[in-house]
């Protein structure tokens, strides 16, 4: 009986297999040897496809077998009746190498869909030979390193309804791969009528986008993203009947404005970041009714924001953040119940925040940094319970509030508070409450602290701290998991303890301005490879600086040094030359002694150099002012400020955090505004102390230097006409030395010079009077009794009557008033906290919202910020 049973189900398989394998049209001869050929165009290389899911799909390709039915193999599609091959699905399938103008992926005459996506295809031209496929309806080479000119011959696939050329892009130098100028892009596009989904993101195009796409009313989705587009655009493109989908990001020249918009609309999403959009948004927005998501981040938008936007109630994604949107923002928002995600940072916006948001339950973000929104911090915030990201810096708050209502938020993991008084639990047990949010980012500027947070001593999930420019007493508290940990600007006192140390993934440790004493730990220069920022200025750390430099934590991602004004009794150390990124290197008004042995190849990225206000001394033809690389280039072609970037976790996902820097520059005691360090930005300052000898010609190759201070020291001889090839030069002070002869007439070529300083030196001759040289004041060339000319009282052919000897050094209290014409104490640099951190989040949003819409039409998918941010020092 039972061998009877087993032989029963035995049939019953057998029969639904035979089922199975005849329900599976059988494919043509040619078609699988075509296919086999295809195949051995390639290697298998996982490199080629970045997909986490991606696999060979090529490695079921049987040539003979019970698998030699290609309808059956991974990515291959057969019409169930004819057997003809009509789709084929590699994307992600690890494909390297290139299609030849004669493959015999041309031979499958049949295919209506072909997709080739996520693969390498080595910079390859995409064939003309494609259009041979006249049938196809869809068509991806997304992000296959595909290379050239995108072929005309595309226009000959006229059947087309999905496109998706997405290109790849050289990261190193933001290179497009592919491009489509005119006339070939209007010529392809005229042709394909029955375009639903059309994507050309980052393929060069570098021309206004294209009015035959007004024509094809069948459009979907349009994406453009990064294309190099120039406006205006066509307003009949908004206005598409069938359109839900519009990406024109990152195309800072399309400038134009938003049109009137008409009822009824389908547009669901619209995606306007980082373009050159500007002027108001019109009330007329109220009638895109079917919109879900809508960004303008980094545009120039002007203007109120209409009330007509409470007429969009399936809004799940607002961003408006850093435009220059005025007014208040209307009550109205409160009727968008569906938003995830509101922000409207780095904008005018002021008054109070309306309380309708507290309607807003749905809201995981809430970014409304860097505005003028005033009163205190709304009580309907702490209603907002699934609220993961807070950000309300830079604003006018006012009041107090107690930081125990921030703990009640269970999934909060970024909140950014500054400029409110904040009362911290007086009950110190409750820290170690499980029920608390995992907090990975907390900013809490200027808050009124008095203490460091209980609640944050075991905060694991801690990564970036920012508690500066508090009043937080006592000594520095060590966190061992945090990658960014900001206390500048408190009373901290007592040592460094050497706990610090075992913050062993720390990018950025800021102390400066405190009252820290004792030596600095010896581990704080072996600890971390990972160490990018180390600012110790402005306090009373005595000592030697550390020599524990080792090669097996070589401090390679060091950017900058800064441990100006403290007590540090060292020579100058020579290892610190190795860093080969160290931009900043800040150690003046300390202690430091001897001489320096530059050498040739030392600080090969170095930008800013402050050695002022030290007891150094040595020949200055020793190597310091000849040989500095980034010097000599200038940073030529380098746009944007000197930034640290860390990796923060949020929701699982790694992202980069961008922090500017800053620099503060003073004149005879009066501090100028700080300002962000450009790339481009290089200076010297070796004032105050006792070097001595000529200033070699050799500085005449630092071409990217715009600060050169060498004042109050004892440098001899000429000064080199070679300066006048600093042709980027705005500041230059020799003031207080022992110079002698003529000021080169080379100087005059110095046409960016604000601030020239050479009084107080033995000089002699007629002051040049081209140029800048006009504009400068007789406090510049005082003290040289040699000199003549304006804007001195002594004309040139005149005898001195002044009796005061050349060259006599100025008394103590004149050597304060003109010491450093550009005094980098760099106390002044410092950093910009929290501004990147709430855009970011939103993009995890926003990101994930593309994919899902995007892949329904058959495709799978931090910034330059305002003026009107605020800069806080550390």
């Amino acid at each position: 009986m039972r061998l009877l049973l087993f032989l029963l189900c035995i049939t019953i398989i057998c029969k639904q297999t035979s089922s199975s394998t005849s329900s599976s049209p059988s494919c043509h001869d040619n078609e699988r040897t075509a296919l086999l050929q295809f195949r051995l165009t390639f290697s298998i290389e996982n490199s080629a496809s970045s997909d986490p899911s991606a696999y060979p799909k090529t490695k079921s390709w049987m040539p003979v077998g019970n698998r030699s039915n290609c309808c059956i193999w991974d990515g291959v599609e057969c019409d169930e009746e004819s057997g003809n091959v009509t789709g084929l699905d590699l994307s992600s399938s690890y494909l390297s190498g290139s299609i030849r103008p004669n493959s015999t992926l041309f031979q499958l005459v049949n295919l209506k869909k072909l997709n080739l996506a996520d693969n390498y295809f080595r910079y390859s031209v995409i064939p003309s030979e494609i259009s041979r496929l006249t049938k196809l309806r869809y068509l991806n080479l997304s992000k296959s390193s595909f290379f050239g000119d995108v072929p005309i011959e595309l226009s000959n696939l006229s059947m087309l309804v999905t496109l998706d050329l997405f290109s790849n892009v050289v990261s190193s130098t933001g290179t497009k791969l592919l491009k489509l100028h005119e006339p070939r892009l209007s010529s392809i596009l005229d042709n394909l009528k029955g375009l639903v989904t059309l994507t050309l993101s980052h393929v060069s195009i570098s021309s206004p986008v294209p009015k035959v796409l007004a024509n094809i009313t069948t459009l979907r989705s349009l994406s453009f993203q990064d294309c190099g587009l120039q406006g205006p655009m066509a307003d009949d493109i908004f206005r598409l009947p069938q359109l839900q989908l519009l990406n024109l990001k990152d195309n800072q020249q399309l400038v134009s404005v938003l049109p009137e918009f008409h009822a009824p609309s389908k547009l669901e999403v619209l995606l306007l970041e980082n373009a050159g959009f500007h002027g108001k948004i019109p009330p007329s927005i109220g009638n895109l009714t079917s919109l879900t998501e809508i960004i303008l981040y980094n545009c120039n938008f002007q203007g109120s924001i209409p009330y007509t936007f409470g007429q969009l109630t399936k809004l799940t994604i607002i961003d408006f953040s850093s435009n220059v949107f005025e007014g208040s923002l209307p009550a109205s928002l409160g009727n968008l119940t569906q938003l995830t995600y509101l922000g409207f940072g780095a904008n005018n916006l002021v008054g109070r925040v309306p309380s309708s948001i507290a309607n807003l339950t749905k809201l995981t973000a809430l970014e409304l940094s860097n505005n003028g929104f005033q009163g205190s911090i709304p009580a309907f915030v702490s209603g907002l319970e699934n609220l993961q990201l807070l950000d309300l810096l830079d604003n006018d708050f006012q009041g107090s509030m107690g930081f125990d209502k921030f703990l009640e938020y269970k999934h909060l993991q970024v909140l950014q508070l500054s400029g409110v008084e904040l009362i911290l639990p007086r009950n110190s047990v409750a820290h170690n409450n499980s029920n608390y949010p995992q907090l990975v980012v907390l900013i809490l500027n200027s808050c009124s602290l008095t203490r460091f947070p209980d609640i944050l001593r075991n905060r694991t999930s801690l990564q970036i701290l920012d508690l500066g420019m508090n009043n937080i007493q006592g000594p520095l508290i060590p966190l061992p998991n945090v990658v960014e940990y900001f206390m500048g600007n408190n009373e901290l006192t007592g040592e460094i303890p050497a706990e610090i140390c075992n913050a062993t993934s720390l990018y950025s440790l800021i102390l400066s301005y405190n009252s820290l004493s004792g030596e600095i730990p010896p581990c704080l220069f072996s600890f971390s490879s990972t160490l990018m920022v180390l600012s110790l200025d402005q306090n009373n750390l005595e000592g030697t600086i550390p020599d524990t430099f080792t090669s097996t934590c070589d401090l390679r991602l060091l950017v900058v040094i800064d441990m100006g004004s403290n007590r540090l009794d060292d020579t100058f150390l020579i290892w610190l030359q190795n860093l080969p990124n160290l931009q900043a290197l800040a150690l003046g008004s300390n202690n430091l002694q001897g001489g320096i042995v530059a050498k040739s190849t030392g600080f090969p990225s170095l930008q800013i150099l402050d050695l002022s206000n030290n007891q150094l001394s040595g020949n200055l033809s020793g190597g310091l002012l000849r040989d500095r690389t980034a010097m000599e280039a200038g940073n030529q072609g380098q746009t944007g400020y000197l930034t640290v970037v860390v990796p923060v976790l949020l929701l699982g996902v790694e992202m980069e955090a961008t922090y500017p820097f800053f620099i503060t520059l003073s004149y005879k005691g009066r501090e100028s505004p700080s300002t962000l360090i450009l790339k481009i930005f290089t200076s010297i300052d070796l004032s105050n102390n006792r070097f001595k000898g000529s200033i070699p010609d050799s500085v005449g190759n630092l071409v990217g230097l715009q600060a050169l201070n060498l004042s109050h020291n004892n440098i001899t001889g000429s000064i080199p006409p070679s300066l006048g090839r600093l042709s980027n030069l705005e500041s230059l002070d020799l003031s207080n030395n022992f110079l002698s002869a003529d000021i080169p007439q080379q100087l005059e070529e110095l046409t960016f010079l604000e601030i020239f300083n050479v009084s107080h030196n033995r000089l002699t001759g007629s002051i040049p009077q081209g140029n800048q040289f006009s504009t400068f004041t007789n406090d510049s060339f005082e003290g040289n009794i040699g000199l003549c000319g304006s804007p001195l009282s002594k004309k040139c052919g005149q005898t001195a009557s002044s009796s005061s000897p050349q060259g006599e050094s100025a008394s103590d209290n004149d050597k304060d008033e003109s010491s450093a014409v550009i005094d980098w104490i760099i106390r002044s640099m410092g950093y910009l906290s929290g501004l990147v951190i709430g855009v970011i989040f939103g993009h995890i949003f926003t990101t994930n919202k593309h994919e899902w819409f995007v892949e329904t039409f058959g495709r799978k998918q931090r910034k330059k910020r305002k003026g009107n941010r605020k800069a806080r020092r550390n």
